[in-house]
């Protein structure tokens, strides 16, 4: 587990030019820019040290969101708007308009920020968004995910990555993760320029906020720390790519084969793979709980047949593979009217292209779909068969089968995937037969993520 030792340590912070220096050295060219920027210390830093900096080949944007939770936002993003019409930069506020939910009001709030930071990057046909996340916010954040496990190699105690890919359109960037926001409140000072503090920065009923207090009153996590962490987690992300594309064979998407000779790899190699291959698989965001991966990295030593779930996925081991398909309980009907675009199960992206709406039933071990599956046991091939993608149902009236369009979806990745897991997201796009992620627009930095 990472544990808070003392503040300094062989990697020093760096400031707020050395960051964007640090960035445009690395930056693929020509490339526009769109910074959010809320009008706090960290975001106004973020563009004002990326105005002090111009390059050629890059142009700045900026978009603010207002999420209407506060009287005030409105006007703290008109004020947004003039600092840039001062600079020079084009500025645009996206509002996050509509009822909000009672509870969950911060979770709902930073996707509602993702989508209209990916909408304001679509209208503008930005190369990247970028954000003032700071390293201050990087170790609130590592101290958050450290208090909730206990397992040395948590994916959550890297921290944020540096790169994330928003909804498979938009890479966001954080070129201020090794940089102090006093330092950025130190240089904003020099430039004069005022910010504005978020009153929910002191609510005590926020962990991040809780965490911020205690954080200045006792030693904060070594960069040096959370740097081996994000490597031991890149590393082993790397293996679990290379582990996928060299043992792991997907037939239609649902169905996943394992030879034996693959289950006596590193387990924690073992155990990352596992655990997204049930992810992608069951049509799930995260893979299942320690325990459950414990104990399935465990059976995967034993030599003889044995079943288990996980996930919404069937783990069947046979004595010559391992063989991984969803669940048959529990699939979705769907109806979808025409130019609609649904997601049905986690697991596949539909698309009616037709005038007229489309009724989609599970496939319930359609007669001779087990075929579909080679040399695959039969009892297991059927299994598969009756998880496939839904046909159109008959009596969809005056649709014809071309208008509909289905591709796999990647559940852990497609909304949000952090530049520490692209290694194994691209082996699942090569083996679910998806189009591949878009590379990052920038180069490895000395800190792989």
């Amino acid at each position: 587990m990472l544990i808070a030792a003392v503040q300094t340590g062989t990697q020093p912070p760096i400031s707020p030019d050395e960051a964007i220096r640090s960035l445009l050295a690395r930056l693929a060219r020509p490339a526009r820019l769109l910074v959010a920027v809320s009008g706090g210390s960290d975001s106004l830093g973020l563009l004002l040290s990326l105005a002090r900096h111009p390059h050629e080949g890059i142009t700045l944007l900026a978009v603010t969101v207002d999420h209407g939770l506060r009287a005030a936002s409105a006007q703290e993003a008109a004020e947004v708007s003039r600092i840039c019409q001062g600079l020079g930069i084009p500025h645009a506020t996206k509002r996050w308009l509509g009822d909000k939910p009672a509870t969950g009001v911060a979770a709902a709030a930073r996707e509602a920020r993702y989508r209209l930071l990916c909408e304001a990057a679509d209208e503008v046909r930005a190369t990247a968004i970028l954000t003032g996340h700071t390293l201050d916010d990087q170790i609130e954040t590592v101290t958050m995910r450290a208090g909730r496990t206990s397992e040395p190699d948590a994916p959550g105690l890297a921290g944020m990555a540096e790169a994330v890919l928003l909804h498979r359109r938009h890479w966001l960037l954080r070129p201020f993760l090794r940089t102090r926001r006093e330092d950025i409140r130190v240089f904003l000072d020099r430039l004069d320029q005022d910010w504005i503090d978020d009153p929910s920065n002191a609510d005590r009923r926020s962990e991040r906020v809780r965490t911020r207090l205690a954080l200045a009153e006792k030693p904060a996590v070594l960069l040096d720390q959370i740097d081996a962490v994000s490597r031991r987690r890149q590393d082993i992300a790397n293996s679990a790519a290379e582990w996928l594309l060299t043992n792991a064979t997907v037939q239609h998407s649902v169905l996943m084969r394992v030879p034996v000779e693959g289950l006596s790899a590193d387990p924690v190699v073992l155990r990352y793979a596992l655990s997204t291959s049930i992810a992608v698989l069951g049509g799930r965001e995260q893979g299942p709980a320690g325990h459950t991966l414990d104990k399935l990295v465990d059976a995967c030593r034993l030599y003889t047949p044995w079943k288990m779930t996980a996930g919404r996925v069937l783990i069947d081991r046979r004595r010559s593979a391992l063989y991984l398909c969803r669940e048959s309980r529990n699939l979705p009907s769907l109806t979808l009217n025409a130019g609609e675009i649904a997601v049905w199960d986690g697991r596949f992206r539909i698309v009616n292209r037709g005038a007229e709406p489309l009724s989609l039933v599970p496939a319930r071990n359609p007669e001779g779909a087990a075929g579909l599956f080679g040399e695959v046991p039969p009892s297991i091939a059927l299994r598969a068969a009756g998880v496939l993608p839904p046909d159109p149902a008959e009596g969809s009236v005056g649709t014809a089968l071309e208008a509909f369009f289905c591709t796999p979806l990647l559940a852990p990745f497609d909304r949000f995937l952090p530049q520490f897991d692209l290694s194994v997201a691209s082996a699942f796009a090569k083996l679910m037969g998806c189009d591949d992620f878009a590379p990052v627009p920038i180069e490895d930095s000395v800190r792989k993520r």
